[in-house]
């Protein structure tokens, strides 16, 4: 039982009460609370109704993680720092084509340099893929999340998302 509550607690807004009502309602794994659905969580008491979906949302994520080996992870999250380094020099390019005459000046010799950072801090990353799965995951997630959207805004826009981005990833080795 005291496994069970561990594992219930990895769902953001559940603690130690949550989770042993929880499990004496029947939910003790993320595959029966993802099954449960919304009706079912709203019977157990002292869950926030707000919180329903947020939690039911993370059960189905991590009831098919639970699933999943480790170098099966491993492979997903190589993918996926590919598709990042990608993504950068997309953006890399987006700027040259949308700012030709800035790309040239202070602010975009800055740009260029962080563009290296960024995919150097990439290679880290995915050096350090084998021994830190989980929290590599999450940085890979944020960084993506800092990317998005950078190719509509302005030179000093892209700037800052591209340093955003470097922050988190960094996070790995720091």
């Amino acid at each position: 039982m005291k496994q069970a509550m561990k594992e219930l607690q990895k769902l953001k807004g559940v603690g130690n009460i949550l989770a042993q009502r929880f499990i004496e309602a029947g939910y003790d794994t993320f595959a029966k609370i993802a099954a449960a659905g919304e009706e079912g969580l709203r019977n157990i008491q002292g869950l926030n109704p707000r919180m329903v979906p947020s939690i039911l949302t993370q059960a189905v994520e991590l009831a098919g993680e639970a699933g999943k080996t480790r170098a099966e992870k491993v492979e997903e999250l190589k993918l996926k720092a590919a598709s990042m380094k990608e993504q950068v020099q997309d953006i890399a390019l987006s700027v040259r084509n949308r700012f030709k005459e800035e790309a040239t000046g202070k602010t975009g010799k800055k740009v260029e340099k962080e563009i290296l950072k960024v995919i150097s801090s990439l290679e880290k990353v995915e050096s350090k893929l084998e021994t830190k799965v989980k929290k590599t995951g999450k940085v890979l997630v944020k960084a993506e999340k800092r990317l998005a959207g950078l190719t509509e805004t302005g030179l000093k826009g892209v700037g800052k998302g591209l340093k955003k981005a470097r922050k988190s990833l960094e996070r790995v080795f720091a």
